[in-house]
């Protein structure tokens, strides 16, 4: 959002209470010259679709019309300012805007300050062309009268009081030239200062470039030390997890071996224990040469369970062989119960050889 002042000539009547009352030209369609902070010129064009426009012409009526230009004028720093009032919304009158003023205070006038400037705010369109053969480097957008300012008539011209004023042309004047410049503020709104003005917030501004850059940059640092850390932390606390699982694994590893009857020895590797453990339930013939750790632990896993179910198969006949007994020492079928239990532990036994003597 931007800030404009746009000036003309009071020509006004007293009414009977002294008041100052007039119906004067506030504004015009046209291109307009804009003094940069740097002394180039650029051109905006007020299209009148833009200077006519229902709500812009609506916008004039019950403005405060203000000693000077105050800034924004808002209902905190109105009564401070305010000497008169816009009676009336704008008017179309071919390519200018009029409208109904009235001037209270009239202690402004007698000053000299006998030219009307229009204060309002816009978008720029930075959209270049040219306009009824006039080039422009951009276009005013939404205008929204704020205030109508009493200005001093002739110093150094209109255009240096208010470059897009409707009478407004580029002073060839070197004195009047090197008087202000326009500033345009970071809340949008742009006003005439001194060249030596312009230059001080140019470089505060560069500085507070820099500032914000170094700032930047601090931020960047300190979030990447603090990902490091976070990082770091993480890699902590998971290698405690893993640490606690490969333990547990060794523990478990180191139990079944000795299930197995396998004689661990200091600082045998898990690998050499699971191979130890295959060999002692499939015989020392099973080739491990070459083999992969993944395939030496899933031979591992399948050795264990073969060697679950052999127990089990082996529980299992005991309890088939064992006889029934009867009180008086002899099994059911009659015959003598230690004879059977002799038969049949030679079974167990035989049986075992064949496993292979586990």
């Amino acid at each position: 959002m931007e800030m404009r002042f746009d000036t003309s000539p009071l020509k006004a009547t007293s009414t009977a209470e002294g008041f100052l009352q007039d119906s004067p030209v506030l504004t015009r369609v046209g291109v307009f010259p804009y003094r940069r902070a740097d002394g180039s010129t650029r051109y905006e064009l007020r299209p009148p679709e833009e200077v006519f426009h229902p709500e812009t012409l609506a916008s004039l009526k019950g403005k405060p019309i203000t000693d000077g230009h105050p800034g924004l004028v808002t209902a905190r720093n109105a009564k401070a300012h305010t000497v008169g009032a816009v009676l009336s919304e704008g008017r179309q009158d071919g390519e200018d805007t009029r409208g109904d003023v009235i001037v209270h205070d009239t202690t402004p006038v007698a000053q000299g300050k006998k030219d009307l400037s229009c204060g309002y705010t816009l978008d720029l369109d930075e959209t270049p062309g040219v306009w009824n053969g006039q080039r422009y480097d951009a276009v005013q957008r939404h205008i929204r009268y704020n205030h109508l300012a009493l200005v001093r008539a002739g110093r150094a011209g209109n255009a240096r009081l208010n470059l897009d004023a409707a009478d407004a042309d580029l002073s060839n004047d070197e004195e009047s030239n090197m008087t202000t410049v326009k500033v345009r503020l970071d809340s949008g709104l742009s006003y005439d200062a001194a060249p030596e003005v312009a230059q001080e917030l140019e470089a505060l501004r560069a500085k507070a470039a820099v500032e914000t850059k170094r700032a930047d940059t601090e931020q960047a640092r300190a979030d990447s030390e603090k990902s490091r850390a976070d990082e770091a932390a993480g890699k902590i606390e998971q290698a405690r997890k893993d640490g606690e699982a490969a333990a547990l694994a060794r523990l478990k590893l180191e139990g079944d071996a000795k299930t197995m009857g396998v004689e661990l020895k200091q600082d045998m590797a898990d690998k050499d224990i699971r191979v130890a453990v295959i060999k002692a339930v499939r015989g020392d013939a099973f080739d491990v040469a070459g083999k992969s750790d993944a395939y030496i632990e899933v031979a591992y896993d399948m050795a264990v369970a073969e060697k679950g179910r052999r127990a089990d198969s082996i529980g299992q006949q005991r309890r088939d062989m064992q006889p029934s007994m009867k009180q008086d020492g002899k099994d059911e079928g009659g015959g003598n119960a230690g004879a059977n239990q002799s038969a049949a532990a030679a079974r167990v036994r035989m049986i075992s050889n064949m496993n292979g003597g586990q």
